[in-house]
C-alpha cells in the first residue's frame, strides 16, 4: 500500500520532494509572474490520501482529487506557504444530501477534536452555536460554528458553497464545500466536492492587505487591526439590536507581536461599552 501523499505548509521544494519521491506523477508549473505551482494528481480510482503534518494537529484527509502547492521564487526561505487539497467527501461521486450533511460535520468536528480552533476574522462578528448558521441564512457570508449541527433544512437552504475557518499555532486552515444539488432529476441526491486550503499565519495577515503592503505588513497591521474591530464591533452592536447573543468569550489568533490589538477611538468605545451593557 502506498504511503498518503505528505504536506505541510512551510516546507522547502526538495523536502517536498523527498518525502513524496514514491509519487512520480507530480508536476511543477513554474509561472512567469515568480510562483511555482507543485500540483498532484489522482485521475482514476482508487482516489488519494493526503497527510496534512502540523504535529500534534496532523490529519488525514481521504479521496482526494488534488493537491496544490504554492512557493514564490523570490521568497525561498518561506517554502511552499500554501496548499489546497481537492476531496470528494464520500468514495462515491453522489452522496445523499443529509448523509452529506452528517458526514461533512463530523469531519469539520474531528478537526476541532484535534486541537484546531475555530477563526473568525477579525472585521467578523463573533457568532457561536445556531446564531453563526442563522445570520448565514439571513444572507450573510460567514464561517459558521463547527459545533453547529445544521437541520437538514438548514443545510439544503444553504448556497452551492460553504466554508469553515480554523487556526492553530502559526497555521490556518479553511475548509469548503461545493455541490450541486440535483442528480438526474433526484432531488435527495447531489456531488458534493471538498478543498482544504492551508496556509501560514504570515500569510493569512498579508492577505488583509494589497500590492506592496503585502510586505510591509508588520508596520501596517495595528491600523489594520483597528480598522477591521471596528467594523466587527458595528456588524455586532446592530446584530445585539435584532436580537442575537456576542460570544465575547472568543479569542483571536495572535498573527502579530502587537496582538491583541484594540481600537482606542471615541466611536470604537462607545461600540464596545454598548455591547458590554446589551449583550444577552
Amino acid at each position: 500500500m502506498t504511503a498518503p501523499f505528505y504536506i505541510k505548509v512551510g516546507i522547502s521544494s526538495d523536502e517536498y520532494d523527498k518525502v513524496n519521491q514514491l509519487y512520480t506523477n507530480k508536476n511543477l508549473n513554474k509561472q512567469p509572474a515568480g510562483l511555482n505551482f507543485y500540483k498532484q494528481r489522482w485521475q482514476s480510482k482508487p482516489r488519494g490520501t493526503v497527510q496534512v503534518e502540523h504535529g500534534d494537529y496532523s490529519f488525514t484527509v481521504p479521496h482526494v482529487l488534488s493537491t496544490l502547492g504554492t512557493e514564490d521564487t523570490l521568497f525561498l526561505e518561506r517554502g511552499i506557504y500554501q496548499f489546497s487539497i481537492r476531496s470528494g467527501l464520500s468514495p462515491d461521486e453522489f452522496i445523499d444530501h443529509d448523509q452529506a450533511r452528517l458526514q461533512m460535520m463530523t469531519l469539520l468536528q474531528s478537526i476541532v477534536a484535534k486541537g484546531w480552533q475555530p477563526y473568525i476574522g477579525l472585521y467578523e462578528p463573533r457568532l457561536s452555536g445556531k446564531e453563526s448558521f442563522q445570520y448565514i441564512l439571513e444572507g450573510s457570508r460567514y464561517t459558521p460554528d463547527p459545533m453547529y449541527i445544521p437541520s437538514l433544512e438548514e443545510w439544503m437552504a444553504l448556497d452551492i458553497t460553504q466554508e469553515w475557518a480554523f487556526h492553530i499555532d502559526d497555521v490556518f486552515l479553511n475548509v469548503n464545500f461545493r455541490r450541486r444539488l440535483n442528480y438526474k432529476g433526484n432531488n435527495d441526491l447531489g456531488v458534493y466536492l471538498l478543498t482544504f486550503t492551508l496556509i501560514t499565519r504570515d500569510e493569512e495577515a498579508r492577505n488583509h492587505f494589497d500590492g506592496n503592503d503585502r510586505e510591509q505588513w508588520l508596520s501596517l497591521w495595528g491600523e489594520e487591526a483597528k480598522t477591521s474591530k471596528v467594523s466587527r464591533y458595528k456588524k455586532e452592536v446592530e446584530l445585539i439590536k435584532r436580537g442575537y447573543h456576542i460570544n465575547t468569550d472568543y479569542v483571536d489568533p495572535i498573527i502579530h507581536a502587537d496582538d491583541p490589538v484594540e481600537p482606542d477611538s471615541d466611536e470604537a468605545l462607545a461600540l464596545i461599552q454598548y455591547i458590554k451593557e446589551n449583550n444577552n
